[in-house]
């Protein structure tokens, strides 16, 4: 559904292509804010057009505005606009759990033979335990009680937004147990042999968010 103000679309469109000057900004560095394409930035300045909710939502962000500065009743243009504000905001442990369980695809990084190893796996939680599936032979599945990081994250570039969490704890191999809970809900994209389970036990769970505003 698109999303124009009273005034017509020119009229937000100028505020735009404003407040885009004021702050300095090409057209080709607020579609790299925004995730929206230079040809799309162009036409909503310049002509007349229908903006979806998201798309008004990402450039308010990327100018640093709040939406009903661009969509509300016209008002004197200051001579130093606010720049974007990032926000890092700690999350609480019951909200971090939330988000690994959202998400099935994490990373996990562990000492190899020689270097820091860091892989992406295929992952569910369950119990309070983080199981994934590796090859046999592989570095990983012959630890038994070693220390392993796990992390999980989303990032929106364009508006420059995100979370992140990050899980301290040991891996071993599955139990029988455990591999039946986790059956069915683990399945690895990278194909192949990958029927060792390994566990991971949280011993720390912390997470960031970073907001713009």
């Amino acid at each position: 559904m698109g999303t124009q103000t009273a005034g017509g679309p020119s009229d937000l469109g100028t505020r735009i292509r404003h407040r885009r000057q004021a702050l300095g900004l090409s057209t080709s560095e607020v579609a790299e804010r925004t995730g929206l394409t230079t040809a799309r930035i162009d036409h909503i300045e310049s002509r007349p057009f229908a903006l979806t909710g998201a798309e008004l939502v990402r450039l308010a962000h990327a100018l640093g505005v709040a939406v009903d500065d661009l969509t509300g009743p016209q008002r004197p243009a200051t001579p130093h606009p606010a720049p974007l504000a990032p926000v890092l905001e700690p999350m609480r442990s019951d909200e971090c759990i939330t988000l690994i369980r959202s998400v099935t695809v994490g990373r996990i990084a562990y000492a190899g033979v020689d270097e820091l190893v860091v892989i992406p796996v295929n992952y569910c939680y369950r119990d309070e335990l983080i199981l994934f599936r590796t090859a046999a032979d592989s570095a990983v599945a012959q630890y038994d009680l070693a220390p392993i990081a796990f992390e999980v994250d989303r990032l929106d570039e364009g508006m420059q937004d995100g979370w992140s969490v990050l899980v301290n704890g040991l891996v071993r191999p599955a139990t029988e147990p455990e591999i039946r809970t986790a059956t069915g809900h683990v399945d690895p994209w990278a194909g192949g042999t990958r029927d060792t389970y390994m566990t991971i036990e949280p011993h720390r769970i912390t997470g960031r968010r970073i907001r713009s505003w």
